[in-house]
């Protein structure tokens, strides 16, 4: 067995080809995000209601799932 003791490997990336279906399933994705008072949130592209035939990471940078990059 490849994972015997369920182990899960967590990272994190800006290369947003990796949201291409090849790569990760739709609830494997996590984007965060900070609101008005500079608290993180945290969800997943699956609670988005999209089509498995969609380009993710075309609307990821249309803005579609939010978590825009934002630098000051």
């Amino acid at each position: 067995e490849t994972n015997p003791k369920g182990a899960q490997l967590v990272f994190t990336t800006h290369d947003t080809h990796l949201l291409d279906k090849e790569y990760l399933r739709r609830d494997q994705v996590w984007f965060t995000e900070k609101d008005a008072t500079e608290a993180s949130d945290l969800y997943s592209l699956l609670e988005f209601k999209e089509r498995n035939d969609r380009n993710f990471e075309k609307n990821y940078i249309q803005g579609r799932y939010g978590a825009i990059p934002f630098i000051r």
